[in-house]
């Protein structure tokens, strides 16, 4: 390589070590907030986007909610402090989005997005629906609306934790001394303490399943009622079990659930609008999806 060519190629090394300089970086940056700080706008460029203003209403919310936290109207410094804060907020939300600095940014893009769809969504439907739509919907979903079996029962405990592999023979022992058992009554003595109540009254059986675990709550619904029964597995031990009541799951009348119904079918409303509005906004671009890179092929073009 000639003297010429050494050069050019030595100076083009430096300026691209330069450039990867966090320094360089740094002072572009603030050259360019500079440059944005200092720009003198001609008087006919001037236009609403260069004023800021407080509306009366808004005025009117600050001190609203200063007197709900504070159980007192704000004096003139604390309105006034209120004010310039809000300014504030708005001369560097303006002077950050001149920046770009909202671009590729997930949490500002989630919450653009919540908005538009708040936006659109109540634009969409009707939100007074009569009872001959209400009850379509009531109909189409009636697993919604239905109440599950209901059970009320007792129950003893044997803790493998305190008794180990005696658990079990324990629990088989108690069930014999208590097959002429003619109620529940104090029969929890024969078991270990637990924080649990000895007594459930008309638990549905999502409630004894989120509480016991599902072959609990299945077993419940089999044993018949009326004497001591088990024992059941449970994430707290083996359980002796006596069903004093057990409420087969209804259907809840129309009347009953109406405004559930309503809300429900509301959302399911505002789920389609939003839809709808996407879809018919999707067909505005060209949507490209690049395969990722191959495994290794950063480390490989960064060396």
């Amino acid at each position: 390589m000639n003297r010429g060519g050494k050069e050019q190629h030595g100076a083009l090394t430096f300026l691209a070590r330069i450039m990867r300089e966090p320094l360089l970086h740094f002072l572009l940056l603030g050259a360019l907030i500079f440059g944005v700080m200092s720009e003198e706008d001609a008087p006919d460029a001037a236009d609403a986007r260069d004023r800021i203003v407080i509306s009366g209403a808004e005025v009117e919310r600050m001190s609203a909610a200063w007197t709900q936290r504070w159980q007192r109207p704000p004096n003139e410094a604390e309105l006034a402090g209120m004010i310039s804060e809000a300014v504030r907020e708005q001369v560097l939300y303006r002077e950050a989005l001149a920046l770009g600095l909202d671009r590729d940014d997930v949490v500002v893009r989630r919450h653009l997005r919540q908005k538009y769809e708040f936006l659109t969504q109540d634009l969409a439907y009707n939100t007074d629906p009569d009872d001959a739509m209400l009850r379509a919907h009531y109909d189409a979903h009636a697993d919604q609306y239905t109440q599950s079996t209901r059970i009320s029962f007792h129950h003893i405990l044997f803790s493998p934790s305190r008794r180990g592999p005696k658990a079990e023979a324990d629990a088989a022992q108690a069930l014999a001394d208590l097959q002429f058992a003619t109620g529940p009554e104090g029969a929890e003595m024969l078991g270990d303490p637990t924080s649990l109540p000895p007594g459930f009254a008309a638990h549905d059986v999502q409630e004894i399943e989120a509480m016991f675990g599902p072959e609990f709550a299945a077993a419940l619904q089999s044993i018949e009622p009326g004497h001591w029964s088990g024992p059941i597995s449970s994430d707290y031990g083996l359980h002796l079990v006596w069903i004093s009541e057990r409420m087969p799951g209804k259907r809840l009348p129309f009347e009953d659930v109406r405004q559930r119904v309503k809300d429900d079918w509301v959302y399911q409303q505002r789920v389609a609008a939003n839809e709808a509005v996407y879809r018919k906004l999707l067909e505005r671009y060209d949507v490209v999806v690049e395969p990722p890179a191959a495994p290794g092929a950063t480390a490989r073009s960064g060396s």
